[in-house]
């Protein structure tokens, strides 16, 4: 009779895991992770991906001097937040909570002439797989097409 308490208990035990994990489960399924955007992993990668001749100009350090920029630009922009913070409504200065891509690199080129940094044509090349690498990591919505989207 003992074993049979024990073995009903045990089912009883898993069933109700199950259930438990199940529900939970099937909850955090339909949300959107969070992109964490970590620099020096974006350093490496875009790194390792920019052409030789490009390469030749810049160093780990103007790369990474220029995702700081770029960062810096979104940061203002209400477009990035510091790790924890939501992002959007009252935070988000870019009218519907979108970056124009160009107003970024005009923003980023221009400090990097400021400064004496990079060539333009290689802080191009760095931001253009800058935005590559945000899509990879899933930071990045698909581009809205105005004309069919919103009618």
């Amino acid at each position: 009779m003992t074993l049979v308490f024990l073995i009903v208990g045990a089912v009883l035990v898993v069933a109700i895991a199950l259930v438990a994990v199940g529900r939970v489960v099937a909850r955090t399924a339909g949300q959107i992770r969070p992109a964490v955007y970590e620099l020096p992993a974006a350093v490496e990668w875009i790194a390792d991906r920019l052409p030789g001749e490009v390469t030749a100009r810049v160093s780990y350090g103007d790369v990474t001097q220029i995702l700081q920029w770029h960062l810096d630009w979104f940061f203002d922009a209400g477009m990035a937040s510091k790790h924890g913070e939501e992002i959007g409504g009252e935070t988000s200065r870019i009218d519907g909570g979108v970056a124009a891509e160009d107003a970024a690199i005009d923003a980023v080129v221009a400090r990097s002439i400021a400064s004496h940094g990079p060539d333009p044509i290689d802080v191009v090349c760095v931001l253009d797989l800058q935005m590559q690498y945000l899509e990879a990591i899933g930071a990045l919505e698909q581009e809205l097409d105005v004309d069919n989207d919103l009618l």
